[in-house]
């Protein structure tokens, strides 16, 4: 028996159609005498004025939607349509991003081949009454046409639900739901003390850490990026954030005050042991960038983190580490070779220090007068990763253990313990950038391979950006996947229900065809 629908957002994860979001430097303005942070996406506030100050320039939605970081982020959308006064205190805009994939698996019928239109609607609302107080608001709206009115419950037996992580708490990842559903990405307001001290306090986005693909230091945010991802959909996190620049020197000091879970978990903070606190350094050392940061919580292990960017000769290198003790998501091994499925892996979290780190550079030249060509590559360790693909059957169920209820045998310890793109121990990635090439002056080229060198499966993207009709941003992205099968990257899957648990009868076998092919396209407006 085949059933593979349900895996469906797992693959998906190496191509959901995105670009990266807007850091605050871009948002707020970036101190006139601070020197540049290479490769740092951590947010600036605006300069002290000494004079009379004339009307701050508001956000371009290119600002708020635009891509930095990720390499293969697209271009940001037109500019919008009707220009507006600088003198308004509120202003109001949005983007309107319409979507659809489609998955070609092995052995399985165009008909049959899987298809999403995971489309969204984002708007935000910015007033600035002065040059010192800034109230920001953003929320997006979710609607797939493609997917169940509800989550319903799937005609399955409980068995097959577990294995293939229908269980309630995570029906609607797997199976996806049509919406609308509405989500608050951004709330905050920013103001100044003394010209000298800034403030943002609210829902927000943060960034720490200098990696491209992947970003261990990146603690303010719960969820972790998909590397391939040209449109970041997590929503911000709620914390006052304060910033005290040195703009002669170029440094810059942050506080931070954590209001959600560090880690994304469903407790509540609401008491004050629970409240994050957590802190960043930078400094400018000539042409080398430093950055230091610390987070702790009540409930989680402390996080410290360190990264580095410089110039060498015609290369941009940088490296970011994570220095932490254990880890907050739980960590299975095997524990009873041959045993079933439910019994053959254990948790056993790692103990003492177990870092993360990535190492990375990228080159660019020119090949005409006015084209450029960028070419990048970046490595990554976990040492809390997976050394191979023998548990991911275990991993892909959610965990689970019998229950002993015959209606429902088994339970999801850990709903997402498979989190495509952070399995591995060892990952390697790298693209190619060609924007703007020869006379396609409103097109843009992005190659990326991304390959985990544990279990040895790879994925390659090439995603394209076409500005058409002057306000309208057309993408298209095809993703392959190739490698040793089974591996995170061309997951294909053969589970005896007998092997799950015992029991269970040995005739049905839940079969995941592997990856082949996966195409997208998208229409992008700012609003």
């Amino acid at each position: 028996m085949r059933i593979a629908a349900a895996f469906v957002a797992l693959t998906a994860a190496t191509a959901a159609l995105a670009q990266d979001r807007p850091t605050e430097e871009e948002l707020f303005g970036k101190p006139p005498a601070e020197s540049p942070q290479a490769g740092q996406e951590e947010p600036q506030e605006p300069a002290p004025r000494r004079e009379e100050p004339a009307p701050a320039a508001r956000p371009e939605e290119a600002e708020l939607f635009g891509g930095t970081g990720s390499p293969n982020a697209a271009p940001p959308p037109a500019g919008r349509l009707v220009e507006r006064a600088e003198s308004e205190t509120l202003r109001l805009g949005g983007q309107l991003y319409l979507r659809a994939q489609a998955l070609w698996q092995e052995d399985v019928p165009p008909a049959d081949w899987a298809l999403s239109s995971p489309n969204l609607l984002d708007l935000w609302l910015d007033a600035r009454p002065n040059d010192r107080v800034r109230a920001f608001v953003l929320g997006r709206m979710r609607y797939d046409p493609t997917a169940p009115v509800t989550v319903a419950a799937p005609s399955l037996s409980a068995a097959e639900q577990g294995i293939l992580g229908y269980g309630t708490s995570t029906g609607g990842l797997a199976a996806g739901v049509r919406g609308p559903r509405a989500v608050l990405d951004q709330l905050w307001v920013n103001f100044d003390v003394g010209r000298r001290v800034f403030v943002t306090a609210g829902r927000q986005h943060v960034k720490w850490g200098v990696g491209k693909f992947w970003n261990p230091t990146d603690y303010l945010h719960p969820v972790r990026r998909d590397p391939l991802a040209v449109f970041d959909e997590r929503t911000g996190t709620t914390m006052v954030k304060v910033h005290v620049p040195w703009e002669r020197r170029g440094w810059n000091a942050y506080g931070v005050a954590l209001l959600d879970d560090a880690a994304g978990v469903d407790s509540p903070t609401n008491r004050l042991g629970r409240v994050g606190v957590g802190g960043r350094g930078e400094v400018v050392l000539g042409t080398v960038e430093l950055g230091a940061d610390a987070l702790t919580q009540d409930g989680h292990h402390p996080r410290f983190g360190i990264d580095a960017s410089a110039g060498v000769w015609d290369l941009d290198v940088y490296a970011e580490a994570a220095l932490r003790t254990g880890r907050d998501a739980p960590r299975w091994r095997e524990v009873s070779p041959g045993a079933p499925l439910v019994t053959r892996f254990g948790r056993v979290d790692p103990q003492g220090f177990t870092p993360a780190a990535v190492l990375g550079g990228s080159w660019s030249a020119k090949y005409s007068d006015e084209d450029t060509v960028t070419v990048g590559a970046e490595y990554s360790f976990d040492d809390a990763g997976y050394d191979s693909k023998g548990v991911y059957p275990f991993l892909l169920a959610g965990a689970p253990e019998l229950t002993g209820d015959p209606a429902a045998p088994l339970r999801q310890r850990d709903p997402t313990a498979f989190r495509p793109f952070y399995l591995g121990r060892h990952y390697a990635g790298a693209f190619v950038l060609l924007p703007s090439p020869g006379s396609w002056n409103d097109t843009t080229f992005t190659l990326s391979v991304l390959g985990n060198l544990s279990d040895r499966s790879f994925v390659a993207r090439l995603d394209h950006a076409l500005l058409a009709l002057t306000y309208l941003r057309v993408e298209s992205f095809v993703a392959a996947s190739f490698g040793a099968r089974g591996g995170e990257f061309r997951l294909g899957l053969d589970v005896p229900l007998s092997e799950v648990a015992p029991g269970l009868p040995p005739d049905v076998t839940i079969s995941v065809p592997p990856p082949v092919l996966q195409l997208g396209v998208a229409l992008r407006v700012a609003l």
